[in-house]
């Protein structure tokens, strides 16, 4: 691994996959996606070899859902392609990625959303 575990914790891992993932929306979807979108780290499970990680991204209407998930599923699987390049690279190992899309009305717009996304006031 290219961190030293030592100092590393679960949530760090969280938040610089969650960043990774969400840098690769914007990357492979350019500026179809407004900046309304997040993405929520649901399990990450660890093993020697491989990690799976589990993941959300969050939108706010089902048009923004549609641009993510593409044609026959072309826009997901290119994001989640980069994504799990990039989360292999920082890791140093094998990354299975589970990722989904998920309409939340108004999330950023409000305090509890940004809270449930781990925004912290």
């Amino acid at each position: 691994a290219f961190f030293d575990t030592d100092i590393m914790t679960t949530d760090n891992i969280r938040d610089i996959y969650k960043e990774l993932i969400r840098e690769s929306v914007f990357e492979n979807l350019s500026d179809e996606i407004p900046y309304e979108s997040d993405v929520t780290i649901e399990k990450i499970d660890e093993s020697d070899e491989l990690d799976r990680v589990y993941a959300t991204i969050v939108v706010e209407k089902e048009t923004q859902k549609g641009i993510i998930v593409g044609n026959r599923g072309e826009g997901i699987k290119r994001v989640g392609k980069f994504a799990r390049q990039q989360l292999e690279i920082f890791s140093g190992k094998k990354i299975y990625l589970d990722l989904h899309v998920s309409v939340k009305k108004g999330w950023s717009k409000s305090r509890d959303g940004l809270e449930d996304q781990g925004y912290i006031f």
